[in-house]
């Protein structure tokens, strides 16, 4: 199997290449016959080649690669973020990855927050009408097909299920915004009804997370529209300890194919300096190698990235003394240690 990888911008081509290396390792240790090829789709490209995500890129990822690797997308020279949208919104919907899930580890468990990837606010439908040289009228259209709503409930439901989960939380604003809100609201009632084992419950985005923020154990699964997932899933970074630990896959479920991403941005303050937190893109990967089958493997990077979050070898947002590539030096020694 082939990984596509692309670092992007900013930190994304810091931590990604220190994670790579424990890609490699686990291949080899486990037999699992990875290999990956570098993608430079980011902000460099664009600015050279006014190239985004490249003609036929969508057909050379479904042809050629079982997965996506994805480091941050965002650059101070391109202000508007004209580049990130065209590729990372284009490989979310060029390959229908409209499962975004996002596990926040929170100190009582893991909450599997689940975020429709592909309509909502983020349909690029609207416009702005300007007049003396500035905006006078701007629209943002939310837009929702049944269907789309559909499929995403009804397979996040079905992965609850499977993972042992019993409780699952709609998150809408179906009180503010009542159109797209109902049609949630009523697939997902709908849907539920077909899986007896999950005890449903609503609430509106605003009130969800203040009750997330003052006690986060009452949740198990949640599932929210694009924006309100986006938002969400943020705050949970925060309550996780950082947007350094946040990771997140992107899935077909009907066609396997997936796109794994750190939740943090390019973080162009820190960019350079090597101090940028690995963390988040080791655990992308492990999502990454149990998404492919690798039970085992993932554990075990899984399993080493904790261990050395608690170590000097942690970066400085977690309270260390450590560099991106010390950090994944220290998970590579713990996992050659526990294969000894």
């Amino acid at each position: 199997m082939r990984i596509a990888i692309v670092p992007g911008d900013g930190i994304g081509k810091e931590v990604v290449p220190a994670t790579l290396p424990a890609l490699t390792w686990l291949s080899d240790a486990f037999g699992l016959g990875l290999t990956y090829d570098v993608l430079d789709w980011g902000a460099d490209r664009w600015l050279a080649e006014g190239t985004g995500l490249p003609d036929g890129a969508i057909d050379l990822l479904r042809k050629e690669y079982a997965a996506v690797l994805l480091g941050a997308l965002g650059d101070p020279r391109i202000p508007d973020m004209a580049h990130g949208r065209e590729i990372l919104l284009g490989l979310r919907t060029g390959l229908d990855l409209y499962v975004n899930h996002r596990p926040l580890d929170l100190g009582h468990g893991t909450v599997d927050l689940y975020r429709e990837n592909t309509q909502g606010l983020y349909s690029q439908v609207g416009g702005a009408v300007s007049g003396q040289g500035r905006i006078t009228v701007a629209m943002d259209e939310c837009v929702y097909t049944r269907d789309t709503v559909e499929r995403f409930v009804r397979n996040c439901l079905l992965h609850l299920r499977a993972a042992g989960r019993r409780k699952v939380t709609l998150v809408h604003k179906a009180n503010a915004v009542p159109h797209t809100g109902r049609l949630w609201q009523e697939v997902f009632r709908a849907e539920l009804a077909r899986v007896p084992e999950l005890t449903g419950s609503e609430e509106y985005v605003d009130a969800f997370c203040y009750h997330l923020v003052r006690d986060a154990s009452a949740y198990e699964g949640v599932l929210a529209p694009n924006m309100f997932g986006d938002i969400i899933s943020d705050i949970g970074a925060a309550l996780m300890g950082g947007l350094g630990l946040a990771c997140s896959a992107s899935v077909c479920p009907e066609t396997g194919f997936a796109l794994f991403e750190p939740v943090h941005g390019s973080a162009p303050d820190i960019a350079g300096q090597g101090i940028a937190n690995p963390y988040a893109t080791a655990m992308c990967l492990a999502m990454l190698l149990g998404h492919l089958g690798h039970a085992d493997a993932a554990t075990l990077l899984r399993d080493c990235v904790l261990e050395a979050g608690h170590t000097d070898a942690a970066t400085p947002d977690l309270g260390g003394t450590g560099t991106t590539d010390g950090f994944m030096s220290a998970v590579l020694a713990l996992m050659d240690k526990r294969q000894d």
